[in-house]
């Protein structure tokens, strides 16, 4: 068993449980939104909202209808989907003419992705990094 911790308090002395759970309760008054991250979380226990947001996290600016080529569903369902997520602060939508890209929201979503296990395809990288040489036609 891994006894790594990720959180220790200073000191390492126990409190009382009155003072603990007065703590706790404390610091949750503190605390807003909770209802709001719920909803939005509760988004990503479907599976292909889960698979929507990797394809977008792996590259950005896709059509609604490469998603849903990709992850193997309906045009419509994947429009549905997109939409909940758009509406839930997950995605946004840029509209070019008759076309409609996708891509996520913000640093959040991204970073959770991350967490979650979701890689960028090749030549994807974060706009704070330089991409590296692309080996020309004769290199490869």
């Amino acid at each position: 068993m891994d006894d790594t911790r990720l959180h220790v308090r200073h000191g390492r002395e126990e409190l009382p449980d009155e003072h603990l759970v007065a703590e706790l309760r404390g610091l949750l008054a503190e605390a807003h939104g909770f209802e709001h991250l719920a909803e939005r979380m509760a988004l990503l226990s479907d599976e292909r909202r889960l698979r929507i947001l990797f394809c977008l996290h792996a590259h950005p600016e896709v059509r609604s209808s490469d998603v849903a080529r990709a992850i193997g569903a309906h045009d419509s369902t994947t429009s549905h989907a997109l939409a909940l997520l758009r509406d839930a602060g997950w995605v946004r939508a840029r509209r070019t003419g008759r076309e409609v890209r996708y891509e996520l929201a913000d640093a959040f979503v991204h970073d959770l992705l991350h967490e979650l296990g979701s890689a960028h395809l090749p030549g994807v990288h974060h706009t704070h990094e330089h991409p590296g040489p692309t080996p020309s036609a004769d290199e490869s």
